[in-house]
């Protein structure tokens, strides 16, 4: 997800600051979700840039689901492909602006920041998280999504959209962190985003027009969705990001 933003999203801290932070927190715990990148993750490429829409749509529907079917036993790819589409295009109209006021916000305060990410995990609630690389051309940006703190290896289990059936992981004792051919160097919690009143809105309209319909058209449509094949691994390793418009 490339995207040109203000100078002041620089300003984000990097990565390493992050582990005297998690040490802090209870270093016996093991803040964990039952998110599984297999099941309650799409099925789709990333290609276009839809990183941000794959990350919080997965996120409100395992939170809301109540025990029914995963994510991709409800929506075929091609339900998935337009679905991200529009929250993607939702995302880059309507919250980057907040999600760069509030990155900027706690970058000097990114204790604060990073104990009420942790205590999402622990309560089993998955978060996003925002990456940053600032290179000469711009800012490009990538979001993942948190369900995991493996505290005894300072690891964060991740669903990164750029990867398909795959666990990813960011080491927050390291400063950088490399999906497909862009390495981040800075993060942000923002947990602002997680329940965002209008992105709420709109993932629940989306979910009704997209797939609460169809599901009341057809009750067996998740079986079919479920069947659909994920791509293999060498096609998906092919696959890069769009710009974001």
């Amino acid at each position: 997800m490339k995207l040109f933003l203000g100078r002041g999203v620089c300003r984000y801290a990097c990565i390493g600051l992050v582990v005297l932070i998690l040490h802090v927190f209870n270093e016996n715990s093991r803040a964990q979700t039952g998110f599984d990148v297999c099941k309650d993750a799409f099925a789709i490429s990333n290609a276009p840039g839809y990183c941000f829409a794959m990350a919080s749509f997965s996120r409100w529907y395992y939170l809301n689901r109540n025990g029914g079917p995963c994510l991709r036993q409800i929506m075929d790819k091609k339900t998935q492909q337009i679905l991200a589409k529009e929250l993607q295009g939702f995302y880059s109209k309507n919250l980057v602006g907040v999600q760069a006021d509030y990155c900027n916000r706690y970058q000097g305060h990114q204790n604060a920041s990073t104990r009420r990410f942790l205590g999402n995990l622990v309560s089993g609630n998955p978060s996003i998280v925002l990456l940053m690389n600032k290179g000469p051309r711009g800012v490009v940006l990538h979001a993942v999504l948190a369900y995991e703190w493996v505290s005894e290896k300072n690891l964060i289990k991740i669903y990164d959209p750029n990867y398909l059936n795959r666990e990813r992981y960011i080491d927050l004792g390291k400063s950088t962190y490399t999906s497909l051919d862009i390495t981040y160097h800075a993060i942000c919690f923002p947990d602002v985003l997680n329940d965002h009143p209008e992105l709420t809105k709109k993932i629940t309209a989306l979910y009704t027009q997209h797939v609460e319909s169809r599901l009341a058209r057809n009750p067996a449509a998740w079986r079919k969705a479920a069947a659909t094949p994920s791509d293999d691994p060498s096609k998906r390793e092919r696959y890069s990001r769009g710009p974001t418009k």
